[in-house]
């Protein structure tokens, strides 16, 4: 049983827009409300010791300073107590934070399940199924919701109705039995018995970077086309026009959020060509001969932080290259490097193929014939030339076959069964300093770095 989720563009009447508004604006009262009572709660643990239960009560909040919460369906509202009570589940199991307070724009949703929509079949005999989107109650109808689905689905059981920089969308998961999916540690094993000369057919090693967003060992590469280039290039100069035109205007008023609007499309659909050039790029490496997928272990979030301020010997602040280095976390981040290879995880994995992340450190400097690491291996960006055997090479080609082969000899080590695909390192409850001795260990055994123990 697999889940598949999908995302709809949806099309509401002024009217709809207005109350499906009012609703999200009720449920993100609500969650706020739970927020700041469990803030509360939480002083008077630390001042009396006495413990207040966590629980999804949302009665007391419908109060006669908020009437217009009585105008919302009480489902919506219990929907939104029950997020943040999951939220605060998850913080007590540590795997998020603690919930804190939504701000209006930002992430407006509303969750309703199947007590408030159903989808009524309007399709005629012999054509495909296709349904009208009804949402509300009997006493609180919005009515029939036009939407465009790109896609085939299944019925769900609950939706979330979304609002983005004055575009709405219908988003829900449902399940589907008709697709095979292995897990990660399975398909590790699997290819891990597979002797080395097929590994070469079928391992692909994939190289990021800013002027060659994706170069693969094979000699393909992937980057934007020149058209989407010319439209980012042209839909950012604009931009920057409206931001600094945003900058000028009085607050509060209504030019600036006419504007505010204008930048917010603009954003989305800056966000739209690089999501689709990713979820393009993903398919065609998922959809392709290869079947191992070895890419650099970077750390984007780590790689894109601001530097840190320097100062003199007189304590004043000097220049840091704080504007080269944000201009380079810009480039980095235009690129997708991280996003695509997340839909390439998945996309493979339904198709039974793997993703294997491998270390990153010298794999620019490292040559891909004898192993030689140097820096003096590689003087310009494009440019590869090793200085122990003479091979002469395109530096990002060098650099996605060392990748290529740092996968290869991972699976040749043959991982246990209860590792990961991140160079297999367990994701036990050790300590730091066990796992840091755990990673060390597996760098130095799984990734051997010189030329006698290369496999290839």
């Amino acid at each position: 049983m697999t889940m598949c989720g999908v995302k709809f563009r949806a099309y509401p009447t002024p009217e709809q827009s207005k109350k499906l508004s009012h609703w999200i604006g009720c449920a993100r009262v609500i969650y706020n409300s739970k927020v700041e009572e469990d803030r509360k709660n939480y002083l008077r643990f630390k001042e009396t010791g006495e413990k207040t239960p966590v629980n999804q009560s949302f009665a007391q909040f419908k109060t006669q300073e908020r009437p217009w919460l009585k105008d919302c369906p009480s489902q919506v509202l219990r929907n939104s107590a029950v997020n943040w009570f999951v939220s605060k589940q998850r913080f007590f199991k540590k795997l998020s934070a603690n919930p804190v307070k939504k701000r209006k724009g930002e992430k407006d949703t509303v969750l309703l399940t199947n007590e408030l929509f159903s989808f009524q079949k309007t399709n005629k005999p012999n054509e495909a199924p296709s349904y009208n989107l009804f949402i509300g109650t009997k006493t609180n109808q919005v009515g029939i919701l036009k939407f465009v689905a790109h896609r085939d689905f299944e019925l769900p059981k609950q939706i979330v109705v979304s609002k983005k920089n004055g575009q709405w969308f219908v988003s829900f998961c449902y399940e589907v039995e008709d697709i095979p999916e292995e897990s990660e540690e399975t398909l590790l094993q699997t290819y891990a018995a597979l002797p080395e000369v097929t590994l070469k057919e079928i391992t692909v090693g994939i190289d990021r970077g800013i002027a060659i967003p994706f170069q693969l060992n094979n000699g393909q590469s992937h980057d934007l086309e020149d058209k989407a280039k010319e439209r980012l290039l042209k839909k950012q100069r604009r931009l920057k026009r409206y931001q600094k035109k945003l900058a000028r205007q009085k607050l509060g008023s209504k030019t600036r959020e006419k504007t505010k609007r204008k930048i917010g499309r603009l954003h989305t659909k800056i966000a739209n060509i690089r999501h689709n050039f990713c979820h393009q790029v993903s398919h065609e490496m998922a959809t392709s001969e290869a079947a191992i997928f070895a890419v650099e272990d970077l750390q984007l979030k780590n790689m894109t932080k601001a530097p840190r301020p320097k100062k003199n010997e007189q304590g004043q602040f000097i220049p840091n290259g704080a504007k080269a280095k944000a201009g380079l976390n810009r480039e980095l981040l235009s690129k997708g490097l991280g996003k695509t290879i997340s839909l390439l995880e998945y996309k493979a994995r339904r198709r039974g193929k793997i993703v294997i992340k491998v270390p990153a450190h010298h794999s620019s400097q490292e040559c891909a014939k004898c192993g030689h690491i140097h820096p003096e291996n590689r003087k310009t960006q494009s440019e590869f030339f090793c200085l122990s055997c003479g091979n002469h090479d395109n530096a990002d080609l060098n650099a996605a076959k060392v990748i290529a082969k740092r996968g290869i000899q991972f699976l040749l080590s043959k991982p246990q069964a209860k590792t990961r695909t991140r160079l297999g390192i367990s994701r036990s409850k050790a300590g730091r300093g066990a796992r840091k001795t755990q990673i060390k260990e597996t760098l130095d055994v799984q990734v051997p770095m010189t030329p006698e123990a290369m496999p290839l």
